[in-house]
């Protein structure tokens, strides 16, 4: 198993073409010339990664688990900090 380890900031694009779900995801960066310090960061397409769809039909439901879980953990938070205590 491969050791690459890849950081992104968010999903920029997805297109299913040909039975193959592209995604393409990006990075912020701050633009330095001409748009000062100020300027708000913009998203650049830093990675792209292509699976056939029933892949990608595995991973959304992965991640569906994993929204459920932090859904859970949000919830969990709330309800200690309602009642003056931290979640454990």
């Amino acid at each position: 198993m491969s050791d690459t380890k890849i950081f992104v900031d968010g999903l920029m694009a997805a297109v299913l073409r040909d039975g193959v779900v592209r995604l393409e995801f990006g990075e912020f960066e701050a633009e330095t010339e001409g748009g000062g310090d100020d300027a708000p960061p913009q998203m650049i397409p830093k990675t792209r990664i292509a699976m056939p769809w029933p892949g990608f039909l595995r991973t959304l439901r992965m991640m569906q688990e994993v929204n459920e879980r932090l859904k859970q953990e949000v919830e969990k938070q709330r309800a200690a900090q309602a009642n003056g205590g931290t979640a454990t």
